[in-house]
């Protein structure tokens, strides 16, 4: 116990580490007062407790502190200035864990093969959670009142992968320098959430689980579940993308859905989005198989020498364009002729394909679904 005191400086409001220590064994440490981190205090073994129930507590200072077991039992929050990393387990017992959503790195991080119990509305990461060297991880993040947490699931052991909540709207958000302007969309798209997103932060092909309450107002996006789709918003090209519908469980007021694999280090953040519906569409859905059979080897408009002076355009299930052409003439035989998904020139991936036809001789516009098989 002697080495231990001699490392620290009690205050009024707060512990201060200067020194080098470490907890070892079973040994169980609880913290009352507020805890300030300016040494090492990474290499702990036991629990470390914070308790309070009548104010907060806060972990600040120059260094992450590292623990093996935690505890939260702070009923008016443990506030982070600082990060703080968890070995094996946190115990989530009550009051929140609260981040900074203006500078990502400070937030509750899991490492390697560390996980958490009790998350719940008024037990979870307000702000930024964070975990490493797992393919699968649900980050317990929300906002003050609701725990809204996203389900990463990567192709491989992923090294490192960040997540926080927003409850508010993508055209105005309080913590990022750029809009996400919802009129911004790819044309497989017909409306944007504008009520709440998550911003994730990855690097490895993946797929999100992504759930919803009431307060989410699906309703407001789809009357059908089958066209809710998870979109999320492109980094460079500054426009909303369509992740898919993998799976999608629930009704208007509760449920999930799975997205397709997608590359998180492409986008910003993630939301809701609707799809256009195919029966809702005044369109042709049309086959292309180019294998030479004389059957739908290209895609064929009838009637197009009504209006030779068109253009047509092919976008994949994200919505990004692989294939456009003015004074389109029946020739598409399912090769891509823009650079985006394949290279310019290859054969399209099997699978269902948007286009939108412009006949500017007649003044219409015509769209649909084709698929694209081999």
């Amino acid at each position: 116990m002697s080495l231990f005191i001699s490392l620290w400086c009690y205050s009024q409001d707060a512990l201060h580490n200067f020194g080098n220590i470490q907890m070892h064994g079973d040994v169980q440490v609880g913290f009352h007062l507020d805890l300030i981190n300016d040494g090492s205090f990474d290499q702990n073994m036991g629990l470390a407790g914070f308790y309070h129930s009548d104010r907060h507590l806060t972990v600040s200072g120059s260094f992450r502190p590292i623990f093996q077991d935690a505890e939260i039992m702070v009923d008016h929050d443990l506030f982070l200035e600082v990060g703080l990393g968890i070995t094996h387990n946190a115990n989530l017992i009550s009051g929140d864990i609260n981040t900074p959503r203006n500078a990502t790195d400070i937030n509750l991080q899991f490492l390697n093969d560390a996980f958490y119990i009790g998350d719940s509305d008024i037990t979870k990461v307000d702000g930024y959670s964070a975990k490493t060297n797992k393919s699968q991880f649900k980050f317990p993040v929300g906002d003050v009142h609701r725990i809204c947490p996203l389900e990463l699931t990567s192709s491989n052991v992923n090294p490192y992968a960040k997540c926080a909540y927003f409850y508010e709207d993508p055209n105005a958000p309080s913590t990022f320098p750029e809009i996400f302007d919802t009129r911004s969309l790819v044309p497989v798209l017909s409306d944007i959430s504008t009520t709440e997103y998550w911003h994730l932060d990855s690097s490895m092909e993946s797929t999100v689980k992504l759930g919803w309450d009431s307060e989410s107002r699906i309703g407001d996006l789809v009357r059908d579940l089958q066209n809710l789709r998870v979109v999320a918003w492109h980094k460079n090209d500054k426009i909303w993308e369509n992740l898919g519908n993998a799976t999608v469980e629930g009704d208007l007021q509760n449920g999930y859905i799975i997205s397709e694999a997608f590359d998180p280090n492409l986008y910003s953040i993630i939301t809701f989005g609707a799809g256009i519906p195919p029966h809702m569409l005044s369109f042709d859905n049309l086959l292309v198989s180019a294998n030479g059979d004389g059957v739908n080897d290209s895609l064929i408009f009838e009637g197009l020498e009504v209006s030779p002076n068109n253009v047509l355009k092919i976008y994949n299930r994200w919505g990004r364009l692989v294939y456009q052409k003015d004074n389109y003439s029946n020739s598409f035989v399912g090769i891509a002729n823009v650079n985006m998904v394949v290279d310019e020139g290859e054969h399209l991936p099997e699978g269902v394909y948007f286009y939108i036809i412009e006949l500017f001789d007649v003044d219409l516009v015509h769209q649909g679904f084709l698929y694209v098989s081999h």
